[in-house]
């Protein structure tokens, strides 16, 4: 989804980056980062396709820029994120940048990261899309969270749905 397009309360007020914070956010008064990295599990198959370790590194600088956390609390608090954000001790809310999860009676993969935009001009989105479609294609793609349709429609700021 675009970057931008989540609203506040589901995470959209978390200012992700690459970087992490500088000292704390009580002490710089919520200054841009307020996350921590992300943590993910190399051996996941919907990263297959994707070199990572279990943290952020350079290949994750594109994905972060260009991304909206999601409070998982918003969506399910039973949704084990493929993606995870680390969010700072201060509010410690559980964050995630990819999860997946069966809606109804199909499945879905959720992306906070922008993979579409500007695709071409950035190989790191191109190929994250690439494993992650690769892995929704397989046979290994079978979320288990259950998560209500209107759960997922509330993420969006509604003048993002038009």
């Amino acid at each position: 989804i675009k970057k931008g397009s989540v609203k506040g309360d589901a995470g959209g007020d978390v200012k992700i980056g690459f970087s992490s914070i500088f000292w704390n956010t009580a002490w710089t008064q919520g200054q841009a980062p307020t996350t921590l990295g992300i943590l993910c599990d190399p051996k996941n198959p919907a990263l297959k396709e994707f070199p990572t370790q279990y943290h952020s590194n350079w290949q994750w600088w594109d994905a972060m820029s260009h991304s909206n956390a999601i409070d998982l609390d918003a969506v399910d608090k039973n949704l084990k994120p493929i993606v995870r954000v680390i969010d700072d001790w201060y509010k410690a809310k559980p964050l995630g940048l990819v999860f997946e999860c069966k809606v109804g009676k199909g499945k879905l993969l959720f992306s906070g990261i922008d993979l579409i935009s500007d695709s071409e001009t950035r190989p790191e989105a191109k190929q994250l899309l690439q494993s992650l479609t690769s892995y929704m294609a397989g046979n290994e793609f079978h979320p288990t969270t259950e998560v209500a349709a209107n759960k997922i429609e509330d993420l969006f700021k509604t003048d993002k749905l038009k």
